[in-house]
């Protein structure tokens, strides 16, 4: 699979490795003193072998690698002084910070220092605010966890695979396997809300069950799981972490350097004794590197942290790749089509519906680019095109004072509305005869609710048109209460001891066991599902058996 072009572009930059021609390097080893066993007298060899990262990590054998190479990466940390902790339940709040990490998201969470407006969640400190805010924005966490995510509370193993998956941008894959059979004994265990998203961790290969084939899903996850996890995870998924990573090829040890030829040219990397290195599960030695040996090396402030020794057959299968070159070609009609020269390869892709594009000054659309673009794409493990990222500044197609902005909701009244871009609060007037359309159909502005994915049409500095995605979301929990208001039936739902109150729509859809045709009217106090909410009403309603 072929890495991000610019990768090795900004690694070289960032190290003081020596670029060595092919030529130069043939002399190499005519002199003695280059040779490696005389010059690996100068090392401390031991040090390089019990030099420990963590000193806590007795009998997780299973786990020590990739809690070292998680660590080296930056991806994750211990808590002072040698201290790991691996059998310590991981939080809900470390799941999602290790989610953005990994993706690479984590530079844009350092710079948020607020938490999203409809957070009603428990009390976060000011250091995490950023990280449920961009967690929020990336679809990790949804409108259910703004009501009641408690950020210290236990992630349970269900949970942990409904972050991953969001986070990895399969949400609406995951929904198609809802109702699939999940090869665990303990399937009935895992709750109706988070079947496809079980079902997808397991498939990618990133969560599996036990010996005993269980998967037990309302356990929790310990730090020394969190970080196999997640290594599995950082394997599968070419993000802005992995632009410090190298795969090369050994050509000379000398002294505390390490010779690789990457794409024909030789680099030099320099390596100390905290540098950790592993071949398999094996901890070795420098010495036990040998010329010709295919290796990756983690980087971290120009420093080699983290060595591995690959086999020819390590290649993983990656979820998402990165790609960057120039677009050639590009149609704009359904279905959607982008052709990108990567370096000598022209690739063409397929582009989803909802592909996200992000010019260097703001959001735009898949219609703003231009061929002669460079872009840089997201490409799931369908080669579909999830994200496209263009680099230049988007120019607004003003014509007599009119364009569009795309962004969420933030506020609305009779007169002017709010909406988030990038980081960014606008505010419009808005015109006396607005049009509102909600997913194709006429609305008012009362049906418009903060959150929302909107679109608007702005004429003569007044917003003309407001076109807006319906706001979804899905609870899962007991029914404690059924009230009859003027407005409709409310249903009190209660879940993880809170509790929701919504409206079911009149053209409410509802599965019960044994009732073809089931109605309102059969529902009842006591009685768990699944509830499914468009708008702020009840639009589906399963009921457990």
């Amino acid at each position: 699979m072929l890495k991000k072009v610019v990768s090795l572009i900004v690694v070289s930059t960032m190290l003081f490795s020596v670029t060595i021609s092919a030529s130069f390097a043939k002399g190499w080893g005519k002199d003695k003193s280059w040779k490696v066993e005389k010059t690996f007298e100068k090392f401390n060899q031991t040090a390089f072998l019990t030099n420990k990262v963590f000193d806590d990590l007795e009998g997780y054998s299973w786990a020590r690698k990739a809690i070292e190479k998680m660590a080296k990466k930056g991806l994750i940390e211990g808590y002072g002084k040698g201290i790991y902790a691996p059998k310590k339940p991981v939080t809900k709040l470390e799941t999602i910070i290790m989610c953005l990490r990994i993706m690479g998201w984590q530079d844009q969470a350092k710079l948020v220092r607020e938490l999203p407006k409809k957070y009603k969640g428990k009390k976060v400190g000011e250091w995490a605010k950023g990280y449920i805010n961009i967690a929020y924005e990336k679809g990790i966490l949804d409108d259910v966890d703004m009501m009641y995510f408690n950020p210290q509370g236990p992630a349970k193993r269900h949970e942990v695979a409904k972050y991953v998956i969001r986070a990895l941008g399969y949400e609406e894959e995951a929904k198609k396997h809802m109702k699939d059979e999940l090869p665990f004994v303990d399937a009935p265990a895992v709750p109706l809300g988070s079947v496809g998203y079980v079902y997808l961790a397991n498939e990618l290969g990133l969560m599996n069950g036990d010996p005993q084939k269980r998967f037990n899903p309302m356990g929790t996850m310990t730090r020394a799981e969190m970080a196999v996890l997640f290594s599995r995870l950082d394997d599968k998924v070419d993000s802005d972490v992995d632009d410090k990573e190298i795969i090369g090829v050994v050509d000379d040890i000398y002294e505390q350097n390490l010779v690789l030829k990457i794409d024909k040219e030789l680099k030099v990397f320099t390596v100390n004794e905290n540098t950790v290195i592993y071949n398999g599960e094996k901890r070795i030695d420098f010495s036990d590197i040998k010329k010709g040996y295919r290796v990756r090396v983690e980087l971290e402030n120009g420093e080699v942290v983290y060595i591995e020794v690959l086999k020819n057959d390590d290649s993983v299968q990656k979820i998402i790749v990165r790609y960057t070159g120039e677009v050639k070609e590009i149609s704009k009609a359904e279905p959607r089509r982008v052709a990108v020269q990567i370096k000598q390869m022209l690739a063409i892709f397929d582009v989803l519906k909802d592909a996200k594009v992000k010019f260097k000054n703001e959001r735009g659309r898949f219609e703003d680019i231009n061929i002669g673009d460079t872009i840089t794409v997201i490409v799931d493990k369908q080669n579909r095109i999830r994200e496209i990222f263009v680099h230049r500044e988007r120019v607004r197609k003003e014509i007599e004072d009119e364009y569009e902005i795309e962004g969420i909701l933030t506020s609305i009244d009779e007169n002017s509305i709010k909406i988030t871009v990038s980081e960014e609060v606008y505010e419009f007037d808005i015109d006396r005869d607005v049009k509102i359309n909600i997913e194709g159909r006429d609305a008012d502005l009362s049906d418009l609710i903060e959150g929302m994915e909107i679109e608007v049409k702005i004429e003569d500095g007044k917003v003309e048109l407001i076109k807006a995605k319906a706001l979804e979301l899905e609870i899962e929990g007991k029914i404690v209460a059924i009230t009859d208001y003027k407005s409709g039936i409310k249903l009190t739902i209660q879940t993880d001891d809170e509790e929701y109150e919504y409206i079911i729509s009149k053209d409410v859809e509802i599965e019960l066991e044994d009732e073809e045709d089931a109605i309102i009217d059969d529902l009842k106090v006591g009685q768990k599902g699944e509830f499914k909410i468009i708008n702020n009403l009840i639009v589906k309603i399963s009921i457990e058996d």
